[in-house]
């Protein structure tokens, strides 16, 4: 039983020491790759006139479109007829956003 609990701990030793050991230089390019393999938030605003009329559509709206990939913040005018939407434009766009509207029912045109 020792000689096995010995075998083990002579393993994860070699494992830790092994996996600290980086060419000069590897994890700065490490570094380098992840920072520009991830794209920077670009936050953007959108406002839409849509063809709502009830709390309703308010809702069904909020509902909907809040769940969007990307979407930020929304705000949805009954007495305006808008939707104003902040979005990360790295992961949606503009015509995302207006045919996500379309597809609930709605007629959708950019403010």
């Amino acid at each position: 039983m020792e000689m096995k609990r010995m075998l083990v701990w002579s393993l994860a030793a070699a494992l830790v020491m092994s996996a600290g050991v980086l060419p000069a230089g590897a994890a700065e390019a490490d570094a380098a790759a992840v920072a520009v393999a991830k794209p920077k938030k670009e936050l953007k605003e959108v406002t839409f006139s849509v063809s709502m009329h009830c709390e309703k559509c308010v809702t069904k709206i909020t509902e909907n479109i809040s769940f969007e990939k990307g979407v930020k913040d929304l705000e949805v005018s009954l007495e305006n007829h808008t939707v104003r939407i902040r979005y990360d434009a790295s992961k949606t766009s503009e015509q995302v956003l207006k045919e996500a509207i379309e597809k609930l029912g709605y007629e959708v045109s950019k403010i």
